[in-house]
């Protein structure tokens, strides 16, 4: 799908060990490794420490917990009360989502009741890569609002994961267990039109499982 750029007027700060872009209301975590300072994200702090750099005690690896408050609070909102605004797509992606082309991509069945669907692509959802991006800004903004449900293309899922200060939509393919990032922005408004009910929860380790009625 065409995508237009989304500009910001501050440069992204890249994490020197998995080379993603940090988010907004992420903090980068200073480390040294004898001669020069790395920035590292929440993330990869472990492997950073494993590499022998050693780090800055100065520094917060989270946000502010006002932020994660605010981002609580705005789950609460959606429920509720869905916002609209004018969608802008941004074509920026996450270089630290790993792939997963070696999932399996042989066909299978795809089941057919909506809610067995949503929870089949959110399990193939928790073993792709991208948990582990979901649950790094989890550690920065708190838990986030997740929609799980039909894509507009037949035997596709889109999962849906919004904070207050950036959002992520994937998709998955039943037929061929493939997920992929299909857009992601900083502001929900860009998202555009209603945002159906909440139907999925977020754990501190980004699994997601459909939320219980």
């Amino acid at each position: 799908m065409a995508t237009r750029e989304l500009h910001t007027s501050q440069e992204p700060v890249l994490c020197e060990v998995c080379r993603r872009s940090l988010l907004r209301g992420e903090h980068p975590v200073s480390f040294y490794d004898g001669r020069t300072q790395r920035d590292v994200c929440d993330l990869c702090t472990g492997r950073a420490q494993r590499q022998g750099w050693i780090r800055d005690g100065g520094e917060s690896a989270t946000a502010p917990a006002a932020h994660a408050e605010r981002a609580r609070s705005l789950v609460g909102r959606w429920r509720s009360r869905p916002e609209d605004g004018h969608q802008t797509p941004p074509s920026e992606v996450v270089a630290a989502a790993e792939s997963t082309d070696d999932l399996p991509h042989h066909v299978q069945a795809v089941p057919t009741d909506a809610q067995v669907q949503a929870a089949h692509a959110l399990g193939l959802f928790n073993a792709s890569g991208f948990s582990r991006t979901v649950a790094g800004v989890i550690r920065s903004l708190g838990a986030p609002y997740v929609h799980a449900g039909a894509s507009d293309e037949q035997g596709l899922i889109d999962i849906l994961v919004i904070w207050e200060l950036c959002w992520y939509r994937y998709e998955v393919d039943l037929e061929n267990a493939a997920v992929r990032l299909r857009d992601q922005g900083y502001e929900p408004a860009e998202l555009g039109g209603d945002l159906a009910p909440a139907n999925a929860i977020a754990d501190e380790r980004g699994k997601l499982t459909l939320a219980r009625h």
